[in-house]
């Protein structure tokens, strides 16, 4: 499971530019027509060049967060406590440090990711805050791909928060989807909650997709009794 976060990581810091180039023109009478898309081609790039830089930033930190020394804690009684009273049918399966479960109910389904990983032997040269913020936008980025065929305008709700309280973080994002093909909607819920304390982050990270409200509105309530396991 390590190399292969790796390897998507190192995989999404080569990136590619490409630009917009103009056939060369002759100005008859007049050469203002010429400045304006000299100057909004310069503008245009030095914006896609601060982009790119950002994504790199990222990308690298990635690659350097699973190349560190960390190692995973077990999860399994974190799992079995919050997991109490669900109504989907649950199936559980263990690699490489990560609980992943899969979820089924009568009209969709879904996953939960859930880990915990030892900092505290990691070489990472980066603060508590910065991590967390980092590596939870990066798990978010991953769940909520799993819903096939969602894009970002789907989402009829967002929310980001990372909050630190004296030696504790805490980061959490989420979004609802709800999407209409004229005759049939899909309701959809993703969640990435974290807590970085004491040098252990532990994450919750799910996704579930439904033409139910309600089973969407029932994830939604598994993925609270993650956060008040998980506590923070």
């Amino acid at each position: 499971m390590k190399n292969i976060l790796i390897l998507a990581a190192l995989s999404a810091v080569i990136l590619t530019g490409c630009g917009n180039i103009s056939p060369p023109f002759k100005a008859e009478q007049t050469t203002v027509t010429t400045a304006a898309p000299t100057v909004s081609a310069a503008a245009s790039s030095e914006a896609e060049s601060t982009v790119d830089e950002e994504q790199v930033k990222y990308d690298t930190f990635i690659a350097e967060f699973f190349d560190s020394n960390i190692c995973f804690s077990d999860t399994s009684a974190l799992v079995t406590e919050a997991m109490k009273g669900c109504s989907f049918e649950t199936q559980t399966d263990s690699s490489n440090g990560v609980q992943n479960i899969s979820l089924k109910g009568k009209n969709g389904g879904g996953m939960i990711d859930v880990l915990c990983i030892d900092l505290s032997q990691s070489d990472l040269d980066h603060d508590m805050e910065y991590i967390l913020e980092n590596f939870g936008d990066y798990y978010f980025g991953q769940t909520s791909a799993q819903m096939s065929g969602i894009t970002e305008d789907d989402f009829v709700s967002i929310y980001r928060m990372t909050s630190s309280v004296v030696s504790k973080c805490k980061y959490q994002r989420y979004g609802s989807v709800q999407k209409s093909d004229g005759m049939a909607t899909q309701f959809g819920y993703t969640e990435t909650y974290a807590v970085l304390s004491e040098n252990k982050l532990t994450v919750v990270s799910g996704a579930f997709l439904s033409s139910d409200m309600m089973e969407r509105q029932s994830f939604s309530q598994v993925m609270g009794q993650f956060r008040e396991c998980v506590g923070g």
